[in-house]
């Protein structure tokens, strides 16, 4: 089931409101960050909320989430940021995953940050009841689909900010989808063990799970950028930035679970936040050069280019197949 929080100073619906709700006249900045009840995703979250963006919790259980929301609204403080919406969906179905993008839709009237964060590392080769094998469901199928339902609102919020100054075609790029991979991959994608179906890894099966993600995200952006270039007219789409990025080696549960405990604590991870904000790029947007890149310690390691071309529009392909969605505003 799912169940909406909602914190008393941040319940309005329209983004007027949310302005008024923490008294200021500038619209708040609103984000997802999906798997946000522990490690990298809850601390990201609480300091987006520090630092005053409406922060939208995402988790597995109740119980999580609740104590998710009472972190993150006992670090925001007096910011004006905080809490907006807490949702309980489960991305072992992906009807879950499509109730969320749903449910964030109707609440929310805008969406500036999108941070693809949830991941699992398993032990075991898991079929959930979709059919595919967990990690690759969990890890690249339900951001495939998420992101797809909610590109329509990131671009609606684009375009909002263009017309009071901040973007409307002008490169601004503050509207930003971050896809988390790893430095842990696999060298290609193997299309005949895509989900583990002749042999089991974990390492492997998490390791391949990141190199798709990091492909997703270089041909999102080239779709986003090739549509954005269409027409004559300014669009919004060339005010979403997509990036990727190793959230660093952080001791999280995960982590702990596969490698043990090789790297820093929680509380130094701030990569995600940073290419979230404008932190990482000296309080400006993303530069053109930049936008569709893969961070290593919020360093470009890497950008799309023809890297792996025939390889990610064939994964696009099997994501759009096994999701159902497509992306019609590309």
């Amino acid at each position: 089931p799912s169940r909406r929080l909602t914190t008393s100073s941040a319940s309005a619906e329209s983004s007027s409101d949310a302005g008024r709700a923490f008294g200021t006249t500038k619209r708040q900045k609103i984000a997802l960050v999906t798997g946000s009840t522990d490690g990298i995703g809850l601390h990201t979250a609480s300091l987006l909320a520090a630092s005053g963006h409406g922060v939208i919790v995402h988790g597995r259980s109740s119980e999580r989430v609740d104590a998710a929301c009472e972190r993150v609204n006992a670090v925001a403080g007096d910011s004006g940021g905080g809490v907006v919406g807490s949702y309980v969906r489960d991305f072992d179905s992906l009807q879950d995953a499509r109730d969320l993008a749903a449910e964030v839709l109707e609440r929310h009237a805008s969406l500036d940050l999108l941070d693809n964060n949830a991941g699992v590392f398993e032990p075991k080769r898991h079929v959930t009841a979709d059919g595919h094998e967990r990690t690759f469901q969990v890890n690249v199928l339900t951001p495939y689909l998420l992101t797809g339902l909610l590109l329509p609102r990131l671009v609606e919020t684009a375009a909002a900010s263009g017309a009071s100054g901040g973007g409307g075609g002008g490169g601004a790029a503050d509207v930003r989808i971050l896809n988390v991979a790893s430095i842990s991959q696999t060298s290609k994608i193997d299309f005949d063990n895509l989900e583990c179906e002749k042999s089991f890894s974990n390492h492997a099966s998490y390791c391949h799970s990141k190199t798709m993600m990091k492909l997703f995200s270089f041909e999102l952006y080239e779709r986003v950028a090739a549509a954005a270039a269409k027409g004559g007219e300014p669009s919004p789409l060339r005010d979403v930035a997509v990036l990727a990025c190793d959230p660093g080696t952080v001791n999280t549960k995960m982590l702990l679970a596969g490698w043990g405990p090789c790297g820093i604590e929680t509380f130094e991870a701030n990569d995600q936040f940073e290419l979230l904000t404008r932190e990482r790029f000296g309080n400006a947007s993303v530069p053109e050069s930049e936008r569709g890149g893969y961070y290593v310690n919020r360093t470009l390691r890497e950008t799309p280019g023809g890297v792996e071309l025939e390889d990610r529009k064939r994964l696009w392909e099997i994501l759009e197949r096994e999701t159902g969605v497509t992306y019609p505003l590309l």
